[in-house]
């Protein structure tokens, strides 16, 4: 195999970032421990050795969990202490200090033999905790074993900008490679739903899934890997280096450095006039603090992260917890709290989530909850209570019809009663708001916007609902934009309804982050735009050249295209123009 080839990678975003580096090649390790048969004299030296590995195990455990607590909040610490139970397990450990002294083996033999026996049955089962637990144990395994076997990694630094490569890694592997610096991980195993992906994310580290192709990345190869994307170039050309550096520095510094530049906020228009921005989060991390500091509103917080570190849906007082940490982080602002929106794809089989060939077009998001009622009142119940200083909103997601929302109108009332009753404080006028996903719920925004406080158009579904094309799919990726002129009257029929019920209305896809479509978003009057905070910097700088009494003339010239290129280059007529010192509008597209 030539070494120094360049390879174009198409791989599966886990987690977004953009870093350029050398790889780390790591393979992966065998633990088919070698049977001994020992004398009965040594087995007690067996079992503390055994002993000694797991309190060394559980002793680094306990360092990623308060490592992770202090960076990343609880819900990526409960990861780690889940992994302190394994690693305690007293039965599980009284189970091969017995088979120790019975079959005179020894320990690392007995305790992979156990460990296998345990996780060959998680593995085979159709319930995606069971299959995460397994995962757990493994990683815990590794640890214990590697002590026994004398087999620890040196945990040395890497160098600047490595780039790590394997088939898996486990939480605690995220956390030590992170501390040894390393930037970014390409693998095989793992999706967007894991602890690895939930970790890494949270760290802001790009993570890509390349499937077998990791085994063709040659160790120490320059390598630039487009977490966002997905794209992976293995010994780029100087033009690739050169047109993705220039992509990082356009970047700029970290998120959380970029947030701590912002001199105002909301931004000011060329006419100074108000532009309201918000963030989107999807898991709590050191992003947090910077959105904070600011006092950035949240206009999408995603809350599916409980289910997901936790692998089942949480108890009431475990939800409020985290929601409560929320409202009193944001104190300041506001949050929008979207209630589950979780599908087949993501899902424990324990709730006996039906089976389905196309999860998108399925039982998720509101159309789950309302038939899982005590699993949705408890969320509800725990939001509820979480709201009592006045700065939470529910936000119901993939609602297609009005009789949706007025069921989840019940059980949100349902909820305040029960609450009502105990003498729990929650804040009465609560707002509650939904999310605009599918092309249904667009085309009766009229109806639905007089029953609501607030309304959020979510474009990447709804793009993809709209065009039939999978925004994961590359084969339709030329299908799949927001820009489309069927998707952007579905937004604009939106806003309008909006308009009329004196209702507000925000968009949290990913074109709400686009400088492009600032202009038109601002002219057809949506309220605010919620993004992922790597954006915030540039909506806020972009937003100094919008005038607000120019822009709206900008509308039906967009309206009345035809095609997406059309729309474009109209767009892109009226960014170059006002990007000038003295823009002149003569002749544009108003």
């Amino acid at each position: 195999m030539d070494t120094k080839r360049r390879k174009v990678i198409d791989g599966f975003p886990i987690s977004g970032g953009l870093v350029l580096g050398k790889t780390r090649v790591i393979l992966p390790g065998d633990k088919d421990i070698v049977e001994v048969a020992i004398p009965a004299y040594r087995c007690q030296a067996e079992i503390d050795a055994l002993d000694d590995a797991v309190q060394r195990t559980i002793s680094d455990l306990r360092k990623m969990y308060d490592s992770a607590g202090e960076k990343s909040g609880t819900p990526v610490a409960k990861i780690f202490e889940a992994q302190l139970l394994i690693a305690s397990d007293y039965e599980f450990l009284k189970q091969v200090k017995d088979q120790i002294l019975a079959r005179r083996r020894n320990a690392g033999y007995i305790y992979n033999r156990l460990v296998r026996s345990h996780t060959d049955q998680l593995k085979r089962s159709h319930d995606r905790y069971m299959r995460q637990m397994a995962e757990d144990i493994e990683a815990v395994a590794g640890r214990v074993l590697s002590k026994l076997t004398g087999h620890e990694d040196i945990e040395r630094k890497l160098p600047a900008n490595t780039i790590v490569v394997g088939r898996t890694f486990a939480p605690g592997d995220v956390v030590s490679y992170r501390q040894r610096r390393a930037a970014g991980f390409l693998i095989a195993q793992g999706g967007g739903d894991s602890h690895m992906a939930l970790i890494s994310r949270s760290f802001m580290l790009p993570v890509v899934s390349v499937k077998e192709e990791w085994k063709t990345i040659p160790d120490e190869s320059r390598i630039i890997v487009d977490g966002t994307t997905g794209k992976v170039i293995v010994n780029p050309n100087d033009d690739d280096w050169a047109l993705y550096q220039k992509k990082k520095r356009k970047l700029g510094p970290n998120v959380v450095t970029r947030l701590k530049k912002l001199v105002q906020f909301p931004p000011l228009s060329a006419d100074g006039k108000p532009i309201n921005l918000a963030a989107n989060i999807s898991i709590p991390g050191p992003m947090d603090d910077a959105l904070a500091e600011r006092n950035i509103p949240i206009g999408l917080f995603r809350t599916e992260f409980i289910y997901l570190s936790e692998g089942r849906f949480p108890d009431e007082d475990t939800q409020y917890d985290y929601y409560w940490s929320i409202a009193q982080k944001f104190a300041k602002s506001t949050v929008v709290l979207r209630t589950f929106d979780i599908g087949y794809d993501k899902i424990s089989e324990d709730t006996d989530w039906p089976e389905e060939n196309n999860p998108a077009l399925g039982w998720r998001g509101i159309r789950a909850m309302l038939e899982m009622g005590p699993v949705f009142k408890t969320q509800l119940k725990a939001i509820l209570r979480a709201s009592k200083l006045g700065n939470i909103k529910i936000m119901l997601p993939m609602i297609s019809e009005l009789a949706e929302l007025e069921k989840a109108r019940r059980y949100i009332a349902q909820a305040k009663l029960s609450l009502r009753r105990k003498g729990i404080p929650f804040d009465e006028k609560i707002e509650v708001g939904i999310m605009v996903e599918v092309p249904s719920a667009a085309l009766i925004a009229d109806a639905l916007a007089p029953k609501v406080d607030f309304m959020s158009i979510g474009t990447n579904d709804l793009t993809q609902y709209t065009m039939a094309a999978d925004r994961m799919n590359r084969k339709v990726g030329d299908l799949y934009s927001p820009y489309h002129p069927a998707v952007l009257q579905l937004i604009h029929n939106t806003v309008q309804a909006c308009r009329k019920s004196g209702k507000p209305i925000s968009i949290c896809g990913e074109v709400a982050g686009d400088t492009l479509a600032l202009p038109l978003f601002v002219g057809m009057g949506v309220s605010s735009l919620s993004m992922t905070p790597s954006r915030l910097l540039d909506l806020c700088r972009a937003t100094k050249r919008v005038d607000t009494t120019i822009v709206k003339h900008l509308v039906a010239p967009i309206m009345s295209s035809a095609t997406l290129q059309s729309v474009i280059h109209k767009l892109e007529s009226y960014k170059v123009e006002i990007e000038k010192k003295n823009p002149k509008y003569k002749g544009l597209p108003l």
